[in-house]
């Protein structure tokens, strides 16, 4: 009997954890810069970034990749319109990514609507790549749930960062946030946000309440994005 009670509570919980966080309808990768990396001379390099940014071009030209941004300090992210599992398969085929340049890290993700935002993203595929604008005033919030501190399980982390994005539109303007997205499995969240501050905004999003608890992290940095997948103007 309390196997089966445990059971029910089991999926119970992975249930209220679905809701919670949607089931997945896009994936987002970190391409985080490997320390370890070989070291290579320079034309190998330039060789590995001309062919990055051609499977990036081709991957929106199939309509598998919605976007791709560099963090002004290294390393950066893909956003696609594909599960987890036909990701991974695609990911392979950027020959950076194969000759061990980067450490990958792959999350289903869900969008947050905020200021009546849709709960799906836009895509550029029908856009000339020329038409394409890259925002240089767009900074990135990662919140990460601190592992170590077993309460984390119980928390239903995206509700803070809804009023925490609740908290800086009011304070800063409905159009600073420009898009936020949901990981899976309580992995936290995103936020993508614009600023004409040098900097940005840190201290805004380092007021987040389970952040102050230590019941979570953050991380706050510079991205080159491009304009539009949030269905911004």
């Amino acid at each position: 009997m309390t196997r089966i009670l445990f059971s029910a509570f089991l999926f119970s919980l992975s249930f209220l954890l679905s809701a919670q966080y949607g089931n997945g309808r896009y994936t987002f990768v970190f391409l985080n810069t490997n320390p370890n990396k070989a070291e290579i001379s320079k034309a190998a390099v330039d060789s590995l970034q001309t062919g990055h940014m051609n499977n990036i071009n081709r991957l929106v030209k199939e309509r598998k990749m919605i976007a791709a941004g560099p963090f002004f300090t290294g390393g950066g992210v893909f956003l696609f319109d594909t599960n987890v599992e036909e990701t991974k398969a695609i990911l392979n085929s950027d020959p950076a990514i194969a000759a061990d340049r980067y450490i990958l890290e792959v999350f289903a993700v869900d969008p947050i609507p905020h200021n009546a935002v849709n709960k799906t993203l836009c895509t550029l595929w029908d856009k000339n790549e020329a038409d394409v604008e890259m925002a240089m005033n767009y900074y990135f919030v990662r919140y990460k749930p601190n592992k170590e501190n077993e309460d984390i399980a119980a928390v239903k982390t995206n509700r803070f960062t809804e009023n925490l994005i609740k908290s800086v539109s009011k304070k800063n303007g409905q159009n600073t946030i420009i898009g936020a997205l949901n990981l899976n499995d309580n992995e936290g969240q995103l936020i993508f946000y614009q600023s004409d501050i040098e900097g940005g905004m840190e201290a805004d999003f380092a007021a987040h309440e389970l952040v102050k608890k230590g019941l979570m992290t953050y991380e706050h940095s510079q991205i080159y994005f491009p304009k539009g997948v949030f269905c911004e103007n």
